[in-house]
């Protein structure tokens, strides 16, 4: 079918009128969203400007009893939310107490229950750090369902807020966000829960499952001993290294390496011959700061391994043992009859150790 070529006209005429006016549109669509951005970025920046003079001399321009700061208008107040949270980590002692006074004498906080349930997630994320960071107890209970938040950002500033209380009324269900996540992440958000205080430990202790029924929350009681250096926690993990259960094994020998105690030496030592790659390679890594030159047979041994984890750990093992590990090393990375494994790895850590200055 062929149409008129006056009709052809007219449509490509209307259709190029219809696409300029749509870029047209665009065009000043996308100009006037650049000017509200930077409309908001001048005042924003204009306000941050005021404000910190003011908060100069609200905290080190007179006295306590004479502090004053003018009050922020309604408008301008999630933009002051953000100015004061921005200045907290700044800041210690006195001051922070005087900027926490600031932020509730001017009223920010109570907005907060409606801000915590809000649909955006920035807009969460701003008030569950500011009941963080300011202390502001009374709000803790509304953070808690922010655990199950669908932004990861804001899971992580809720956990924050509640472990910065130091309540380990709050303990459980921090300990359920941690287990909730995989495995390979849990380790970096240990951080997170030695927030809690020393007082974390002795409350896992006294709620956990037993390891048998629950391993998991106990492999995190082993890596936060481990990282506190907690010799109350020791018992519980010479325990622990008794347990069935690999990952609990390897994550309590990690624990008693950190402390370094010489008296769970008997208890370690057969741990190096265990079926499981991962405890042995703990088992010597343990060794060679729980032990003296009575462990350099078995370290020996474990330069032998088939796998190469438990031989750089064995190795390294001996290294820490001073002198005499030393020299165990330089006699296998001598001997041409040692075991292929044994020299190359002893080679290895002999050359690492002399690169920094460690011989």
């Amino acid at each position: 079918m062929h149409l008129p070529p006056d009709l052809v006209l007219r449509f490509l005429i209307w259709g190029t009128v219809i696409l300029a006016s749509l870029v047209s549109s665009l065009v000043l669509l996308g100009a006037g969203i650049q000017f509200r951005r930077d409309r908001q970025n001048r005042r924003r920046i204009a306000r941050y400007q005021a404000w910190e003079q003011d908060l100069a001399t609200y905290l080190f321009g007179g006295s306590e009893a004479a502090r004053s700061f003018p009050k922020v208008a309604e408008r301008d107040q999630p933009l002051f939310q953000k100015f004061l949270a921005r200045y907290h980590p700044t800041l210690a002692g006195k001051e922070a107490e005087a900027l926490r006074d600031l932020y509730l004498s001017q009223g920010l906080h109570q907005s907060l229950p409606d801000r915590l349930r809000q649909r955006q997630a920035t807009v969460r994320a701003q008030a569950t750090q500011e009941v963080g960071i300011f202390r502001l107890r009374e709000y803790l209970d509304l953070v808690v369902p922010l655990l199950d938040d669908p932004v990861p950002y804001v899971t992580h500033l809720a956990a924050q807020s509640l472990t910065w209380s130091g309540d380990l009324r709050f303990a459980q269900p921090v300990l359920d966000w941690v287990l909730r996540e995989e495995r390979y992440q849990r380790e970096r958000l240990l951080r997170v829960l030695e927030a809690f205080g020393p007082g974390l430990l002795p409350w896992l202790e006294e709620h956990l499952q037993p390891p048998e029924v629950a391993p998991d929350p106990w492999i995190l009681f082993a890596l936060l001993a481990g990282s506190h250096r907690h010799r109350q926690s020791e018992p519980r993990l010479l325990d622990l290294i008794r347990i069935p259960q690999v990952d609990v094994q390897a994550s309590a020998l990690k624990a008693l390496a950190a402390l370094a105690d010489p008296l769970t030496y008997p208890s370690v030592l057969p741990l190096a011959k265990h079926e499981a790659w991962p405890i042995r390679a703990q088992a010597a890594k343990a060794l060679g700061l729980i032990s003296g030159p009575d462990a350099i047979p078995a370290l020996i041994e474990l330069t032998t391994d088939v796998v190469y984890e438990v031989r750089r750990n064995a190795a390294q093992g001996l290294a820490d043992l001073g002198h005499a590990g030393t020299s165990a090393l330089t006699w296998l990375a001598e001997d041409p009859t040692a075991d292929p494994f044994a020299r190359d790895i002893a080679r290895e850590r002999l050359e690492w150790a002399d690169e920094r200055g460690h011989q």
